[in-house]
């Protein structure tokens, strides 16, 4: 009865929701900069009888409660799109809305605004039954490199929560209760200007250090876990005139690992890399700069379990002929092309993908799903999934993650000692660390746009 009644709650209700998720989608904004989209979300929110929370140096997240009492049930959401990715809506090949713009190529329109949903079909559930609680949906920005749920935890926005869902849209169905640790650094070579020809004996190359650090890290890669990667990007090579020693050179690196304590100690191994490229060359190389980083998902199986079990009750989904028609287009142009599959019926959970909902996990019991928006083999950050953003199937996963999440919820209430059975299962994971010695980020550090 329960779910039915939330399912009918979806289905009155999912058109607010799914045009707030197309308001969004074109407006796509990128990490830091979700001003149109905030807007957006906060007066839905607003409109439906949510009181608004607004948190010091951030002005595009918010926090909306409604109801009273415990438990109180965390609903995170997010509003950022990627740049380079705008595409036109159901177009299956590459042509975007504007050249460079960003798009929303992960989906985040349809994430946030399903939070929104759910936070408001849970709500409408509880006063319905004339039940104690609270929800709590977290507008978060600048998931994508940003870490805007590292700055909300830094200002106390999880204190009390009970626990936290969240989902993200994808190909399949899944539940995420693990994730990499990431770090993402600047490192800044400096060196000596001089003639390349006239009097190069005078020069000190920053970008010759800048390489040799590149080749000390593609050694190194021999000699690290598999669960470890290491991405670079050069972004500044000192300058284009090839006469001219260059005196400065910058390369931008991420750090992926198993977990905070296996990410720490590959910083250290890439630093003495860097520092051994600077003395090879008589160049100074700075103390990286942490731009970004993420902790490793803290596991929660008592929640895990919850969210499987109400997965496994809605599968598989179900499409129409008109629907499956359109995401046969797009199955043509992702990974799987011609296959004729419309979506997997397996509950994937070997993901490691790297979030800011992980940093969430260390302080309060979390649990993320995934719910098909997408064809089958449609690539993440990428144009075809800015194509697919507005469509049937979309609409429909997240009206289906909506109504998952709320049932998952309900289900912990409905059993009060899982909630604390969570809460000692997170305790016992953390077995002593606290968030605060092991976050990369200084707790006293403003938000800082990455892109």
């Amino acid at each position: 009865m329960m779910r039915k009644e939330i399912a009918e709650l979806s289905e009155q209700y999912k058109k607010i929701f799914e045009d707030c998720a197309d308001r969004i989608w074109e407006t796509p904004e990128i990490n830091f900069t979700e001003h149109k989209s905030h807007a957006a979300a906060k007066k839905c929110m607003e409109d439906l009888g949510f009181s608004i929370r607004l948190l010091e140096d951030m002005d595009t997240a918010f926090i909306a409660s409604a109801g009273h009492g415990s438990p109180i049930i965390g609903i995170l959401g997010e509003l950022d799109a990627l740049p380079g990715l705008s595409q036109k809506a159901d177009t299956d090949h590459p042509d975007p809305e504007e050249n460079g713009a960003p798009g929303h190529g992960c989906g985040h329109n349809l994430l946030g605004c399903g939070g929104m949903e759910c936070a408001y079909i849970l709500w409408k559930y509880l006063e319905a039954h004339h039940l104690e609680g609270t929800v709590k949906y977290f507008s978060c920005p600048a998931e994508e490199g940003g870490v805007g749920k590292v700055y909300m935890i830094h200002r106390g926005a999880f204190d009390g929560v009970d626990f936290c869902v969240n989902w993200h849209p994808s190909t399949s169905f899944g539940i995420t209760h693990q994730g990499k640790s990431i770090v993402l650094q600047n490192y800044r070579f400096h060196g000596i200007a001089a003639h390349a020809a006239g009097m190069p004996e005078m020069g000190r190359s920053a970008l010759d250090a800048l390489e040799l650090f590149n080749i000390g890290i593609q050694f190194v890669r021999e000699h690290m876990t598999k669960d470890t990667y290491i991405h670079y990007a050069i972004t500044d090579t000192g300058g284009r005139a090839a006469n001219v020693v260059q005196a400065y050179a910058e390369g931008q690196y991420v750090i992926r690992a198993k977990d905070n304590t296996e990410l720490k100690a590959m910083m250290k191994r890439v630093d003495k890399i860097a520092r051994g490229a600077a003395m090879m060359t008589e160049t100074e190389v700075e103390e990286p700069e942490i731009v970004s980083a993420f902790s490793s998902f803290v596991d929660n199986i008592v929640l895990a379990d919850i969210a499987r079990e109400n997965i496994r009750e809605c599968m598989p989904m179900q499409y129409t002929d008109e629907e499956k028609a359109y995401l046969e287009k797009f199955i043509a142009c992702g990974s799987k092309a011609g296959s004729g599959e419309f979506l997997d019926e397996e509950i994937h959970e070997d993901r490691a993908a790297s979030t800011d909902v992980s940093d969430v996990s260390w302080v309060v019991p979390t649990v993320m799903i995934n719910v098909p928006t997408w064809a089958i083999g449609t690539p993440g950050h990428s144009w075809n999934v800015t194509a697919q953003g507005k469509s049937a199937p979309a609409h429909k996963g997240m009206n289906l993650a909506a109504q998952i999440m709320a049932n998952i919820a309900l289900d912990m209430m409905d059993q009060p000692e899982k909630i604390e059975q969570a809460k000692e299962e997170l305790k016992k994971n953390l077995n002593g660390r606290t968030y605060e010695e092991e976050c990369l980020i200084a707790k006293d550090r403003k938000p800082v746009p990455i892109y």
